[in-house]
């Protein structure tokens, strides 16, 4: 399934591994929980069903995944990043997740087709090939087995009233991300193109915050994290504090809302 060389799409996690971002990715899974489980409770699995989440991160929907394939079914959950691989393993224990293991690794597009489920969120929108990362998961899939993805669309991520500098530090972030932030609007077609999906469907979902909420400011969050690339970038020191301050005045204003990125869920059967 995994070799230990790194893969043409195996991207570095840009946001890191700190313990601030172990705690953001729990609190993001508890916020995609529902999503999540409307999703999984879309696809028919065998009985007993074998599936794995790819990306894992320190817990992804493995805790899902688990009760989705029930007690005699089996979840792996992979990531490329030990610490994420550690922290995951530290989950499933508290969470006595006994169908549950881990692999530290990545998947290939010569993977032998394994599972029944292959799924990832939040992946694709790190990584600077994401068709790569379908085909690897098209391939670990058994015929008539499921390929799920779930990813954001910066295209609706907006706050109102609308500010300046939400607008230009937005569009300053996007090129240093990583990958597409707008990957959330091309999932069917990846399905179909690159995983080779069949009875391809796509579901949405959003959310909205005000000032008591912390996603409120995961713009200013992520514009924190990549600091040092807007620099390199040759954005100004003395501009992008400004820019930072301003729209955090406007932020905790009672009046303003976020509308958040808009979670797009894709999923095909493998033919």
């Amino acid at each position: 399934m995994t070799r230990p060389a790194p893969a043409p799409h195996d991207s570095p996690y840009l946001l890191g591994a700190s313990s601030a971002e172990h705690r953001r990715l729990l609190a993001q899974g508890t916020l995609l929980r529902e999503a999540a489980q409307h999703l999984l409770g879309r696809l028919p699995l065998p009985a007993p069903a074998r599936a794995i989440d790819v990306g894992c991160g320190p817990l992804g929907i493995l805790d899902l995944l688990s009760d989705t394939v029930g007690p005699h079914g089996t979840v792996v959950g992979l990531d490329n990043n030990e610490q994420m691989i550690i922290w995951a393993r530290q989950s499933i224990a508290q969470l006595g997740l006994a169908n549950v293991t881990t692999t530290l690794g990545t998947l290939h597009g010569d993977s032998q087709p394994a599972f029944d489920l292959t799924h990832c969120r939040l992946l694709l929108i790190n990584s600077t090939d994401p068709a790569a990362i379908v085909a690897s998961m098209a391939a670990a899939t058994r015929p008539g087995g499921w390929i799920a993805v779930q990813e954001y669309d910066w295209a609706t991520w907006h706050c109102d009233p609308p500010h300046p500098a939400w607008d230009t530090l937005k569009t300053l972030l996007a090129p240093v991300f990583g990958g597409d932030v707008h990957i959330g609007a091309r999932l069917a077609s990846l399905l179909r193109d690159a995983a080779g999906c069949q009875d391809v469907r796509t579901a949405a979902h959003a959310h909205y915050w005000r000032a008591a909420n912390p996603c409120q400011r995961l713009l200013l969050h992520f514009v924190d994290l990549f600091d040092e690339r807007l620099r390199a970038c040759g954005i100004d020191p003395h501009t992008l504090a400004t820019l930072k301050r301003e729209l955090g005045d406007h932020l905790v204003r009672p009046a303003t809302v976020v509308r958040e990125s808009l979670l797009v869920q894709a999923w095909g059967r493998k033919p």
